[in-house]
């Protein structure tokens, strides 16, 4: 919160201190160099403390050679798993209901990779259910919903 005090007076102070420039700068060509300079001034004051390595992270900002910051691939590579994830969820979410919907319950086992392009692929789509179940019309309702071949397995 000091912090914020401390940036918030700077910021106050350098637009005074501008305002008294510009008000003692006389007319003329002189004018709009002095109104550029307070101008950039201004806009350093306004964003010292995202430069000033004090509380602010600038990781984020810093090349990628420095060490300090993520690649675009490692970011393109996190959204890739985050859509992975949702993916599977969505996937086990939709088997879920159709196992519910013919009265039956089991494991579910979802694989999915991401493949080079970035596209996800589902390598594994199997269900478990225990043995004596009954499963007639279970595989064409998870094709219908899923529309993929889902593994029934009865343990």
């Amino acid at each position: 919160m000091e912090a914020l005090r401390t940036w918030a007076l700077t910021v106050a102070l350098a637009a005074l201190a501008g305002g008294i420039v510009r008000l003692l700068t006389p007319k003329g060509s002189v004018e709009k160099a002095l109104r550029t300079v307070v101008a950039v001034f201004l806009l350093s004051a306004f964003l010292s403390p995202m430069f000033s390595r004090g509380n602010i992270n600038l990781d984020w900002i810093l090349p990628a050679e420095l060490g300090q910051a993520p690649t675009l691939h490692a970011f393109e590579l996190e959204i890739a798993r985050q859509i992975q994830q949702a993916v599977e969820v969505e996937l086990r979410g939709r088997i879920k209901r159709v196992l519910a919907a013919q009265g039956l319950d089991g494991q579910i086992l979802i694989r999915t990779d991401i493949l080079s392009d970035g596209s996800i692929e589902i390598v594994t789509a199997k269900v478990m259910i225990p043995p004596g179940s009954d499963t007639a019309g279970l595989a064409a309702a998870l094709k219908a919903d899923t529309e993929l071949d889902v593994e029934i397995v009865k343990e």
